[in-house]
């Protein structure tokens, strides 16, 4: 029902999850992935303790091993699950004993208690659109 309503349908993933949509009748479709955004910092060889609660935690963990980080323990969380003082303070001592670094999403950061906001790396991503100009065409295209 949806999609019968929708002027554009934007699908993220990667060309293999790309093939497994099928929306029959569907508005024009431009397919999209979550890059990491180059912030200068090489994540190569890099001991983390990652932890996510997002969706679909795994893609983050995967998106971290496609940088060459070397994960020592990857925590899913529960969607938008509470970062508590004693859960931080149990990642901590789990990635200092594994001399690791805590890393999350961009999403998860902002819910980090203030005392761990230092203390825990952030790896930024951005929605990159494969034919971002014929996007913005049709968006032009359907403003009032």
């Amino acid at each position: 029902i949806g999609l019968a309503r929708a002027d554009a349908l934007i699908t993220i993933g990667s060309e293999p999850e790309q093939a497994l949509f099928v929306a029959p009748k569907s508005p024009p479709r431009f397919h999209a992935a979550l890059e990491p955004l180059q912030m200068g910092m090489d994540w190569a060889g890099t001991r983390v303790l990652a932890f996510a609660g997002i969706g679909h935690p795994e893609k983050f963990f995967t998106t971290l091993k496609h940088l060459g980080v070397e994960i020592i323990h990857a925590e899913a969380l529960a969607d938008h699950q509470p970062l508590t003082p004693a859960l931080m303070n149990r990642l901590s001592a789990d990635a200092k004993r594994h001399n690791a670094r805590l890393v999350t999403t961009e999403k998860d950061a902002v819910r980090l208690p203030q005392a761990f906001r230092q203390e825990v790396l952030t790896l930024p991503v951005r929605l990159k659109v494969t034919n971002a100009s014929a996007l913005k065409s049709l968006l032009e295209q359907l403003r009032p």
